[in-house]
């Protein structure tokens, strides 16, 4: 065991940020890409500590904290949002930090130094909430690595007054059991609303201390904001077995579900002033976040599901943000965001709007474009002006009936009708993504990727000749909670195996280009994708033993896992490899993301060929207490969000 993963018991150890800031500078030169850590940068809004707010208190100090490094945490879009609303309150401010790199802890490690905020180098340990987003499993040894770095205990249950509260909100903490170890609040569901509502409660609990008591905080909080899950409230049972059965209040706790909070997107057309970094990052551009939620129904979409209902930006709105924004920043890129953006009426007048912005032709459009159908053909086309560099389709199947079973909507008619219309407009590179390990799956499935790309390599050749090429990108399926496949079984690593080399042996052509996602990252994800309170165990157990940077192919230490699990009582390469029971229990059944449970029995059991009947569904009822007369709608859940739809 490395001193590096020891766990401290105690806080920051009162380093001045006077001297945290000359330490960092002394070393920086010895990192690579300083600019990860110096801040300064354009729009940042490092905000006076000793300054008051409104009620002649000091500022709640926030940590806006994402569990992975600079280059990654300033592309997203949901961190710069959150770090604008908060800025823009008075009685708060908002710092930045992000995961250091390897040399970077390796320095914090060796001169003491604790993690610290962006903007004014205070230690973590000084501020009174941090806030991580949750968006990706293999980024959770990293919320463990960060505390320990702050000197903040990891683990909730050691924290005292005199630590941060830590709290998590993003798409994984609709499953937060797997983290409630080392979380004290989830906010659950969009937090745009629900932070700042966080925040004003810890100041208005504040009187003679400038920290109020964590446990009166928290329990306020589980009972007066929407979505937020304090996991010390509640008592998880198993059956002898080793089953989880049920999620029980303790005394005083609110009666469960939770249900996650929402927010009408046109009342946030943020961000306007976004932080400008001084690096290159993962996507180093605008963005706007042009529409949220889908509703295309893909059974493995995790996404489509928890952010129901769909609401669409006006049109005026985007284009009054895109030039706020290119004024504000000086890109001349901006993203349109969304999960499907072709659907979105009058998308490609909302592109030409953004295009007219400038009249010089210097404005680069970017935007998921995924759908396979001729019109994101002519939406590249309209975008691309003539550059042609590549264009993306997703029938994440390669036959007929897989797609069926995923619900996915398209035939290979449609990707070939799309392909023909791409090669012929000039694209020499198509890119398609696929997945394996879906229920129901086949050899014959998996070989229908190969067949697929062929045909579509086939038709760019009558175009181009040798010049075409496809790119093939392949992952394996990890069922996620709240979706119709939260029952089924994640694919073993033989079956992963396997089903790679039959994807290899039809997939040799020179014009092709094919990759996957490692077994060994997939198995991991899946583990912590659908876990209980006891995956825990095993997050602790695989950062004490080095795993940290999962993410990273090349950093994954999958024997850490296997022994963390171990740690757990639980084995790595079986956890979650059976089919659930419909009637049982699951870990998150707890949180209500507005989509009836009895909604995604029915699509599961459409996906294996079996018809619910009318008497299984009131069974469902009985069992989980659901009205099926009065199962949460799109209308019912945010008729005022519809409402935005253009």
């Amino acid at each position: 065991m490395s001193e590096a993963h020891s766990d401290p018991a105690g806080q920051w150890d009162g380093m001045d940020y006077r001297t945290i800031a000359r330490m960092i500078d002394t070393f920086l030169p010895r990192v690579q890409k300083p600019a990860r850590y110096t801040g300064g940068e354009f729009n940042s809004n490092p905000k006076d500590w000793e300054a008051r707010g409104p009620q002649g208190r000091h500022r709640i100090r926030l940590g806006i904290a994402f569990p992975d490094i600079y280059d990654i945490g300033m592309s997203n879009l949901g961190m710069q949002v959150l770090y604008e609303v908060v800025n823009r309150d008075d009685r708060f401010l908002a710092e930045r930090v992000f995961a250091p790199w390897f040399d970077m802890e390796a320095e914090l490690r060796r001169s003491r130094v604790p993690l610290f905020g962006l903007e004014t180098r205070h230690a973590l340990g000084q501020f009174d909430v941090l806030g991580f987003s949750l968006a990706y499993e293999l980024d959770y040894t990293n919320v463990l690595n960060m505390l320990n770095l702050a000197h903040i205990p990891v683990r909730a249950r050691d924290r005292g007054p005199e630590h941060p509260i830590v709290i998590a909100g993003g798409s994984n903490a609709t499953n937060p059991e797997p983290m409630s170890d080392f979380i004290d609040a989830f906010l659950i569901g969009e937090g745009e609303e629900s932070l700042t509502a966080f925040l004003a409660l810890y100041d208005e609990l504040r009187e003679s201390s400038p920290r109020p008591d964590r446990t009166v905080l928290l329990r306020e909080a589980a009972h007066r904001i929407p979505g937020c899950y304090v996991p010390t409230l509640y008592e998880a049972h198993y059956d002898d077995r080793g089953v989880f059965t049920a999620l029980e209040p303790l005394p005083g706790a609110p009666e469960l579900p939770v249900k996650k909070s929402f927010v009408d997107l046109v009342d946030y057309p943020l961000p306007t002033r976004p932080v400008v970094p001084y690096m290159e990052t993962i996507h180093d551009r605008a963005a706007i976040e042009i529409m949220r939620g889908c509703g295309r129904g893909c059974r493995f979409c995790q996404a489509d599901l928890i952010y129901r209902p769909r609401r669409v930006r006006p049109r005026a709105q985007i284009i009054e943000m895109a030039d706020q924004l290119l004024k504000s920043t000086g890109y001349n890129e901006l993203s349109l965001l969304s999960l499907s953006s072709a659907d979105i009426k009058h998308i490609d007048l909302v592109v030409q709007d953004a295009i007219d912005l400038f009249d010089d032709n210097t404005l680069t459009i970017a935007m998921p474009s995924t759908r396979v159908d001729a019109f994101n053909v002519h939406l590249a086309e309209l975008i691309e002006r003539g550059k042609r560099s590549g264009i993306t389709f997703a029938p994440e199947a390669g036959t007929e009936r897989m797609r069926e079973v995923i619900h996915k909507g398209v035939s290979e008619a449609d990707t070939l009708a799309a392909a023909e219309m791409a090669y012929s407009r000039g694209w020499q590179t198509i890119k398609l993504y696929f997945m394996i390990g879906l229920p129901t799956e086949t050899d014959q499935d998996v070989e229908g990727i190969g067949h697929l790309a062929q045909k579509v390599l086939d038709v760019g050749r009558r175009h181009h000749g040798r010049r075409a090429r496809v790119t093939v990108g392949v992952s394996t399926m990890v069922p996620k909670a709240h979706t119709p496949f939260q029952w089924a079984a994640q694919a073993t690593r033989p079956q992963i195996e396997r089903r790679i080399s039959v994807l290899r042996n039809v997939t040799r052509d020179r014009g092709m280009r094919v990759s996957w996602h490692d077994p060994e990252s997939t198995i991991v994800e899946g583990v912590m994708s659908r876990g209980d309170r006891r995956v825990g165990t095993a997050i602790y157990g695989a950062w004490r033993r080095g795993a940290r940077f999962d993410a990273w192919n090349q950093h994954l230490r999958f024997e850490a896992w296997q022994a963390g699990m171990g740690d757990a009582g639980l084995d790595i390469e079986t956890y979650g490899t059976d089919d659930r029971d419909i009637h049982a229990r699951l870990p998150w059944d707890h949180v209500d993301v507005g989509v009836a449970r009895w909604h995604l029995v029915a699509q599961w059991n459409r996906a294996r060929g079996v018809e619910a009947e009318p008497r299984q569904r009131q069974s469902f009822v009985l069992l989980h207490g659901e009205d099926v007369t009065t199962a949460p709608t799109l209308a019912t859940v945010g008729a005022s969000a519809l409402a935005t739809q253009s």
